[in-house]
């Protein structure tokens, strides 16, 4: 079984402004109050990081000082064509200069700035200023799209007119009549495409036309970065290698230091792409009720550089726990991984790696090989070989301006091998009796709306739990509801296969010792059971599982936007813990050949369990049952079933 646990995001907004006194042109106020009505922008602005806001001169030098503003009005008559007003208007700040004009009330102006294409108004040979603008109280609403390059430099020709400069990027015009579809793109390098803003378009009414308007821009570009920590009681971890790929073969073993994923997929979503253009559209407008009202979406076409691997950079290290301590002279090396979540070990010290938004998501995948050293001062070592985790893609749908985490956990459960020998036939080895996946923990930390996590084991099947405003800087989760899906071999799987229960219980150990409750210790109590009833498991190892509800036909996942993902039934499962405890997840897999435990006691007097389902007391270890229901001091042979099942699970705790 494999593990994976990953995701964090960050949500960031420049507010934008326009107001106007209470004329308005169209209504019956005096000619003479026109000059009061011009319409003039401010800015605000909120970063990708937690609970840093930009207001001012920090959110124009956010902007590089300036950004582009198409704008329609519709007639009160019908709801059909919309007359432009500004026709891809560039508009400046300046420090200090509000007031100074009309059409500038908080430092931004548009008045007077020479039109530039891909301005409708742009005549090559001549200088077409801008003009102010006033409300229209006659128009039933308008309508403001806007964007901004940033610090990269807009190019407004065509492909056929005008190649790209080396900060440069091509845009297009606003196109309102298309904007369901194509409102605009803009093109050009990742690196000066993750220079650029977009903004989600906004609708104000007739009413509204005195308060100021608020456009919400965000960067264009999603930022990534990952981290791995273990939990594996008695040993540290060392020497992460990391793959590129599946074909390489685990005789061969990872080389790469630096931590990456990659992908499988032959589409455009299934890469990493490093030049390319984005299409900006609004595919649901007109209903205030919907979350995803007048919301910007992106769609990419690559022109170069697709790329199936991307790096993060190297893990950052930490000191030994215990007696495995490595010395060079009087320094003690920092070669061990962390052993919390809140001490991963970041990739490039918890920088993050620019990507370009992937709004219809891909399977992401991570192989590495590692090796495990006792913390009992023997340093014994155990090599692991080619373990693996997949991340569905309902958790990769990469959003502009949104920062994802993904935080990796290695368990006492691997899904990788202790030996890289592999058969002539060049398949990989089987696996060896006992051997437990990785868990691997993923987290989205903080949006502006709210927070997001999700946690997936690494397994085959590998299972991914995820609950709104989830902390990864905690590692309990909330009561509340939890979403859970299950892939195995990079595709999800059906959570409603009566062949393949799932099913979510809460644990509870026979000596209260919750820290003895892992992946490997339930799989245990699963398998080998010294009670079995309907609601109610408790395992040879004193763990009791029982069962809590579990749901099967969700069809949407909430997502920390407010817009949620939808998923189709039987895609995704959803409990809910009402109270604070060790909870697991799990899903049945293979049913192997049930095998005969025996472990050999001493009994003085007859034990409640005497001959049971699930448990016989036996004379000898050749499997001769007790003689009917006498019992005789003496030493007997206690006899479970293994059942021999593999599961996927994953522990959750809950405060």
């Amino acid at each position: 079984m494999k593990t994976k646990y990953f995701f964090f995001t960050a949500l960031a907004t420049i507010m934008l402004a326009s107001c106007s006194s209470d004329g308005f042109v169209g209504s019956e106020d005096s000619p003479d109050m026109l000059q009061n009505n011009a319409i003039g922008f401010t800015s605000g602005f909120k970063a990708i990081t937690r609970a840093t806001e930009h207001v001012g001169a920090d959110a124009a030098n956010l902007l590089n000082k300036h950004f582009t503003v198409s704008g329609f009005k519709v007639s009160n008559a019908t709801d059909q064509a919309a007359s432009q007003v500004f026709y891809d208007y560039i508009v400046n700040w300046t420090a200090n200069s509000a007031g100074t004009t009309e059409s500038n009330t908080s430092d931004w102006e548009y008045v007077g700035i020479s039109v530039a294409k891909p301005s409708a108004l742009w005549k090559e040979g001549t200088d077409v200023k801008q003009t102010i603008k006033y409300w229209d109280f006659s128009t039933k609403y308008y309508d403001f799209i806007a964007y901004s390059t940033g610090k990269a430099t807009p190019n407004g020709y065509t492909e056929d007119e005008k190649s790209l400069g080396d900060d440069e990027v091509r845009v297009s015009a606003i196109d309102y009549e298309n904007k369901d579809t194509k409102a605009y793109t803009i093109g050009g390098s990742r690196v000066n495409l993750a220079k650029c803003y977009i903004s989600d378009m906004v609708t104000v009414n007739r009413l509204d036309y005195q308060k100021e308007v608020l456009l919400s821009f965000r960067s264009l570009a999603s930022k990534v970065r990952m981290a791995i920590y273990e939990t594996v009681p008695g040993y540290s971890v060392k020497d992460v290698k990391f793959y590129v790929d599946d074909a390489t073969s685990i005789a061969t073993g990872a080389t790469e230091k630096e931590a990456n994923l990659f992908t499988a997929g032959s589409d455009t979503k299934d890469y990493f792409h490093t030049n390319g253009t984005f299409t900006v559209f609004f595919p649901t407008t007109g209903d205030k009720s919907d979350p995803d009202n007048n919301v910007a979406h992106v769609a990419f076409q690559p022109e170069t550089g697709p790329m199936t691997t991307q790096r993060f950079g190297e893990l950052e290290y930490t000191t030994a726990e215990g007696y495995e301590k490595v010395m060079d002279g009087d320094t003690e090396q920092k070669i061990w991984l962390g052993r919390t979540m809140n001490e991963a070990s970041f990739a490039q010290n918890k920088d993050y790696t620019i990507i370009l938004p992937n709004e219809p998501g891909t399977v992401l995948e991570l192989r590495i090989d590692y090796t495990l050293v006792s913390t009992d001062g023997s340093n014994e070592e155990i090599h692991i070989y080619g373990a693996k985790a997949f991340v569905p893609d309902t958790y990769t749908k990469w959003q502009p301006n949104y920062a994802y985490t993904y935080i990796f956990k290695i368990s006492d459960n691997t899904n990788g091998w202790t030996t890289n020998i592999i058969p002539e036939d060049g398949t990989d080895p089987i696996d060896p009796a006992g051997l437990y996946p990785i868990t691997f923990d993923a987290a989205v930390i903080d949006t502006e709306d709210g927070k997001q996590s999700t946690v997936t084991t690494v397994a085959a099947p590998s299972i991914t739990t995820y609950q709104l405003g989830h902390d990864a800087d905690r590692e309990d989760y909330k009561t509340g509801d939890i979403y859970v899906q299950v892939m195995k071999n990079g595709e999800l799987v059906k959570v409603n296969n009566a062949d393949h229960p799932v099913q979510a219980w809460i644990v509870t150990k026979e000596d209260g010792n919750e820290n003895a409750i892992s992946e490997a210790t339930v799989m245990d109590a699963l398998n080998i059971r010294a009670y079995a009833g309907d609601d109610k498991t408790t395992g040879r190892n004193g763990l009791t599982l029982t069962k809590v509800t579990t749901t099967t036909d969700i069809t949407t996942i909430p997502s920390a936007d407010g817009t949620g993902v939808t998923v189709a039934e039987g895609d995704a499962a959803l409990f809910s813990p009402a109270e604070a405890g060790t909870y697991v997840f799990t899903y049945q897999d293979l049913v192997n050949e049930p095998m005969d435990i025996f472990t050999a006691v001493s009994l003085t007097t007859k034990p409640d369990d005497w001959n049971t389902e699930g448990v016989w007391y036996i004379t000898n270890d050749e499997s001769t049952p007790a003689k009917g229901t006498t019992f005789r001091a003496g030493t007997y042979y206690q006899k479970y079933t293994n059942r021999n099942i593999d599961w996927g699970v994953k522990v959750i705790k809950v405060e």
